[in-house]
């Protein structure tokens, strides 16, 4: 049956990811919209020949001046992770880019990941790609620099992820509770603890779209960075139900972590050869890792150098070889090093000088049937929003453009697409 939707932005349900792409979900005609009725589809899931879950680590901290609740007001109100000490996107380069804190430009320009125009081009591109999803970097509700900033990016895309039928998990910055006790916005770092866990079990594990390994919510650690002994994860996991809980590589085995954590995951140096693969035996469960390449702006951007050395692309064999390493292993799941952190140059998401490579490499090695041509529509998806901005019939049709491409009607997609 069909649904008419009124606007694509105000739509916040999460939608069914069985179903067939050619069956409407119901059918409640809208008198005002005579004009053009957006169907909406159930979500289809990508056939793939790879099953094992693979994520891609989001960064949900750029901000554009139209959106931006941390800005750098000196720099035409773009996020730090755009201008680091020395750039200023307000600037324009003899190529016509904006003066951005990167090595590689986006191949949308810089954003704002709280923008839904943003995120409806995200989970597009991820649906095509055949990712099952992401994993959030996030600090947690403890109210120190741009916490609020990345909280609310998270809680944007989420949604969107849903109507993809795509999933989500989150890796804890748990060094946001040091800076709260170095700013006094905290004393007891215990009880925030708990007070974080709490909200992610209630607000987050207890989803449908929250991954899961045997029925239990998977939690990533960047660290340990402040709770550091096994009996402090123990006290702030005490008041929630159960999590499969994964620190950073070796980091569990430095902390001696022996009860609390539930297996670990790869991260840069780990994607490079087995032995993380040979070490996290010992666990109940692998995260594997896949990298394309690191890259840092940071010494250039003026804020030093990170210490990790520069991984190249290899044209693209890093990547395949990572990815085949990581499968190789048997993992549990894989977790792609990074969907957007321009910063360090990991980003797959499409940029002007590598295009689609990235996401035709994981396309490739899961053997989806979808490809560059395919990839092209989620952008041009993206610029007729700004084309097309506040002209509510052409917006209508790329509502109807974006329920075609979750639900893998690519054909319709691009006749309406060409159309506008």
């Amino acid at each position: 049956m069909k649904k008419i939707v009124i606007s694509l932005f105000a739509l916040c349900i999460i939608l069914s990811c069985g179903g067939n792409s050619e069956t409407p979900i119901n059918d409640d005609p809208t008198p005002n919209n005579e004009d053009f009725k957006v169907i909406e589809y159930d979500v289809v899931q990508v056939q793939k020949n790879y099953s094992t879950p693979i994520f891609v680590h989001y960064m949900p901290w750029f901000e554009s001046p139209e959106f931006a609740e941390f800005p750098e007001s000196s720099k035409g109100n773009w996020g730090v992770h755009w201008t680091m000490a020395n750039k200023n996107p307000e600037n324009t380069l003899s190529n016509g880019d904006r003066d951005i804190a990167s090595h590689y430009y986006p191949i949308i320009g810089p954003y704002d990941n709280g923008e839904p125009d943003y995120c409806e081009y995200v989970v597009s591109c991820m649906k095509l790609t055949g990712l099952d999803g992401v994993i959030f970097d996030y600090p947690g509700i403890t109210d120190v620099y741009d916490g609020k900033l990345l909280r609310d990016h998270t809680d944007a895309l989420i949604p969107w992820l849903e109507k993809a039928g795509l999933q989500f998990s989150i890796m804890y910055e748990d060094g946001a509770l040091n800076n709260a006790i170095e700013q006094n916005v905290i004393t007891d770092k215990i009880a925030e603890g708990k007070r974080v866990l709490k909200h992610m079990s209630d607000n987050f594990f207890k989803k449908d779209s929250y991954f899961k390994l045997d029925n239990i919510p998977v939690l990533l650690n960047f660290g340990p960075q402040a709770l550091k002994t096994n009996q402090e994860w123990l006290d702030v996991f005490s008041e929630i139900r159960d999590v499969n809980f994964f620190p950073l590589a070796y980091h569990g085995q430095s902390f001696n972590l022996t009860s609390a954590m539930d297996g670990a995951f790869a991260w840069v140096g780990e994607t490079l050869n087995n032995d993380f693969y040979n070490y996290s035996k010992q666990f109940t469960y692998t995260a594997g890792g896949a990298l394309y390449e690191y890259k840092e702006f940071y010494t250039s951007g003026g804020w030093g150098a990170t210490g990790q050395t520069e991984i190249s692309h290899n044209n693209g064999n890093t990547l395949r070889e990572s990815l085949q390493r990581a499968k190789d292993a048997n993992v549990d799941f894989i977790q792609v090093v990074t969907w957007n952190d321009w910063g360090e140059g990991t980003a797959i998401e499409p940029s002007k000088e590598h295009k689609f490579n990235q996401l035709n490499i994981i396309q490739d090695f899961l053997g989806v049937s979808y490809n560059s041509n395919d990839l092209e529509l989620p952008i041009k998806l993206y610029q007729k929003r700004k084309e097309h901005k506040g002209k509510d019939l052409e917006n209508k049709k790329l509502d109807q453009v974006f329920q075609y491409l979750i639900s893998l009607q690519i054909d319709k997609a691009r006749t309406l697409l060409n159309e506008l």
